[in-house]
């Protein structure tokens, strides 16, 4: 297991842009009568840029609007799945601690809390989008784990074309010795091909509403018009 012309307060994403408080909230999306507010879309869009490495400036108009298309696809699977336990705050903290090893491995020296500054980002703030997105995958996995079954075919498969010419020909690892592993890379392989047509069946059994976009209102504008 975001996602995320453009509107004023998007504007902050530049070196001479105003602060977020100083900026007044607006919907700019519903999805089955659930808002997405202009604050939610730019906080998206900024934790996006932050985990890719994006800078700020370098944002264009299709990146925001992807990020807006996310927004509403996380709308549509919290629908789906009211009852899924949250991620627990252990989980929260061993991914943020991933990413700040990550960091420091891709940008020696650099200070993580000025990382997060320089996104307008605080610890708060990116803890609660990771446990969002942690739970957001654990609610596809949910739904689409039980019904994916690996032949043993697939696996000897993968392990051959895949894995064994990576192996150092002196240790080389059995099949069996990997197969947990392989039928893991399987499943989540099957579960990203199944996502997109649940999401497209979703979308196409909602209603969503897209009320501005490029910095003009568009009320009758729907997500497929603006694909």
């Amino acid at each position: 297991m975001f996602i995320r012309g453009i509107l004023i307060l998007l504007l902050l994403v530049s070196a001479g842009g105003v602060r977020a408080a100083e900026v007044l909230d607006g919907v700019v999306a519903t999805v089955n009568n659930h808002v997405i507010l202009q604050s939610d879309w730019n906080s998206e869009v900024r934790f996006e840029c932050f985990m890719s490495g994006r800078q700020l400036t370098d944002v264009t108009p299709q990146y925001k609007k992807a990020a807006l298309d996310r927004l509403i696809d996380r709308e549509l699977l919290q629908e789906q799945m009211p009852g899924v336990k949250p991620a627990t705050a252990d989980e929260v903290e061993k991914q943020i601690n991933t990413l700040k090893k990550d960091e420091a491995l891709k940008h020696p020296g650099h200070s993580w809390n000025a990382e997060l500054s320089r996104y307008q980002l605080s610890e708060k703030m990116l803890a609660d989008y990771v446990g969002a997105e942690l739970t957001e995958l654990r609610s596809v996995d949910a739904r689409f784990r039980p019904s994916i079954q690996i032949p043993e075919s697939e696996i000897a498969k993968y392990y051959r074309e895949q894995v064994v010419h990576k192996m150092p020909a002196s240790a080389p690892d059995s099949l069996a010795a990997v197969t947990p592993k392989i039928r893991e890379i399987l499943i989540q392989e099957k579960i990203n091909q199944l996502l997109n047509p649940w999401l497209d069946s979703l979308r196409a059994h909602a209603q969503v509403r897209i009320l501005s976009f490029s910095g003009a209102a568009d009320p009758k504008a729907t997500r497929a018009e603006l694909r």
